[in-house]
């Protein structure tokens, strides 16, 4: 299962089960990816095969799986936030910025022939809108949708639930400039990702009410923007197919369809070995990757990634309440032997994530990760008023024990968990799995904070400073699980926030990092490159750590 990933700067995506989104990087992109190539562990930020439009088949059908169909097919409503619904709706969505090979922000020519910062005092920001693009139903994109999809989203009212009102809430305007293809946007305030604001825009017939917003489309997609629409959805069957989209301005795209398939991680290589599904997100899981090794014709393309597993606790009330207490988890836990134990099978560096804010790789970033040391786990333990009593440690009578939420048949999720629980139990911590559904993993635990330890992923974008916010920062934030904060993160967060200048936005950056390692709300696992098996033939879809996919040539080569 793969978590959640969050539209706008200031979300980052969830992965849970498979390896998992969080969001991330630009300039204002600040924390542009390192140019050393050894940073980046020698691999590339795109994997899949190059081809011109000339090169690729017309026609045909690209079937892949997800985890599990949407929820809610709003990416923008907070149970809409997950990385298989912004998989499938990639295709069907788009926006006036995407995402280059190198993890820049540029101008996309689909939606808009021009975006520009025109001024700094106030930060003002115009669009100028390709008067072509239009809605599923042929209703021109205009100033009118910016303006719906930015109140729905700045805070103003509290019955759209919303992933993160960051960025937006900084907007102090949007307006109309020549005619209604000029989008004019002035800030209140500096916001240094602004860029990350303008992947995506909704209808205004989408955000123009909080009822429409939270439950409009929890059975049928947003209308089209892209090049594919929502041809058909089949909710019992898990299967959702995309035909192309007759209003559709742009390049015409190669595929006729494109079918996503509900399958369980532990059924997607069988499926893959079937010819049922044309790709494999082999991710941390060896199984997979010897399957696709198996397979005749099969490619395994591996690129950095944006992806990082981690243990989320529930810091809000009982033993790990107390900070020394999630510090000597992180002592305990040997997150070397995890990142090993997942990365190296499948043929990729095994290397830990040190930051909360960037990842190996990006400019900014420092590993300030607490070390594996058991004996700095147990003073940690002391501290926190617990003594070792026989094979446990025990504070007022009562022993210490944990427990991991993990959702079923999610493989590399479930092996990490054990790890975790196998850690702790030899150091004298009784550890239980509490296995749960994993179609109400999310929803039903994680998201109302039922749960001691979970050990999901996040996923995200280009966009780190500003999309890291929502995770700790304020403490009732959405994407924030763990219940708590530390109250210097809202300041330094907002001087960030608010600092075009990208040598002191770093720093102030690295001072945020070094707050969160100091109360320790979620422990930082591993990065996880972007492993994929890919149908022999398929060209300009597959792994990639930043670049956005373009869904019109998107197919299989000429032979």
């Amino acid at each position: 299962m793969k978590i959640r990933k969050a539209k706008g700067l200031g979300a980052l995506t969830l992965l849970s089960v498979a390896a998992l989104a969080i969001a991330g990087c630009a300039p204002g992109n600040t924390a542009a990816p390192s140019a050393n190539p050894e940073d980046q562990n020698s691999l590339p930020s795109t994997a899949w095969v190059r081809a011109d439009a000339a090169d690729v088949q017309d026609g045909g059908t690209l079937t892949l799986a997800v985890d599990s169909m949407p929820v809610n097919w709003n990416n923008f409503q907070i149970d809409g936030n997950e990385a298989n619904t912004n998989d499938i709706i990639s295709a069907m969505q788009g926006g006036p910025i995407k995402i280059d090979e190198s993890g820049k922000p540029v101008v996309n020519e689909d939606y808009a022939s021009s975006v520009e910062l025109t001024n700094e005092s106030p930060q003002t920001v115009e669009i100028k809108l390709n008067p072509d693009a239009v809605w599923e139903d042929g209703t021109p994109i205009t100033v009118a949708d910016y303006q719906a999809t930015w109140k729905a989203n700045n805070g103003s009212n509290p019955e759209y639930v919303v992933i993160s009102t960051t960025g937006w809430d900084q907007i102090e305007s949007v307006e109309q400039g020549t005619d209604e293809f000029d989008v004019i946007i002035t800030f209140s305030s500096v916001y240094a990702d602004w860029q990350g604001l303008l992947g995506q825009i909704l209808p205004a017939s989408a955000a123009s009410d909080p009822n429409t917003f939270n439950t409009g489309y929890l059975t049928t997609a947003l209308p089209s923007s892209g090049p594919f629409l929502l041809g058909s959805f089949d909710s019992t069957a898990g299967i959702a197919t995309l035909e192309r989209n007759p209003k559709w301005w742009g390049q015409a795209p190669k595929l006729e369809t494109i079918v996503y398939r509900a399958v369980s991680q532990d059924q997607q290589g069988t499926s893959f070995s079937n010819g049922e599904i044309d790709a494999l997100n082999i991710s941390a899981n060896a199984d997979l990757y010897q399957t696709a090794q198996n397979v005749q014709g099969a490619e395994i393309q591996a690129s950095n990634g944006l992806t990082w597993t981690h243990i989320t606790m529930r810091a809000s009330d009982g033993p790990l309440a107390d900070v020394n207490v999630r510090k000597a988890v992180a002592s305990i836990v040997n997150r070397e032997q995890i990142a090993n134990t997942a990365n190296s099978p499948v043929g990729v560096p095994a290397i830990t994530q040190g930051s909360y804010v960037f990842m190996p790789g990006q400019d900014g970033y420092t590993d300030e990760a607490l070390p594996y040391d058991t004996d700095a786990g147990a003073k940690y333990l002391e501290d926190a008023g617990y003594t070792k009593d026989g094979d446990s440690w025990v504070k007022d009578g009562t022993p210490l024990k944990f427990s991991v939420t993990v959702p079923a048949d999610t493989a590399t999720n479930i092996q990490r968990a054990e790890q975790i629980q196998a850690d702790l139990s030899e150091f004298g911590i009784p550890v239980d799995l509490n296995t749960v559904p994993v179609g109400g993993y999310f929803s039903d635990y994680i998201i109302p904070g039922d749960f001691e330890m979970v050990t999901f992923s996040w996923r995200g974008t280009a966009y780190p400073i500003s999309s890291s916010e929502s995770l700790f920062s304020p403490v009732d934030s959405a994407q924030n699980y763990t219940g708590i904060t530390d109250p210097q993160l809202a300041d330094l967060w907002q001087k960030a926030n608010t600092d075009l200048d990208p040598d002191s936005r770093l720093k102030t950056a690295e001072e945020i990092d070094k707050v969160l390692w100091s109360y320790v709300p979620i422990i930082p696992i591993a990065p996880l490159p972007n492993v994929y098996a890919v149908k022999q033939g398929l060209v300009n879809w597959g792994a990639t750590q930043f670049e956005t996919v373009d869904w019109t040539i998107v197919g299989f080569q000429n032979s």
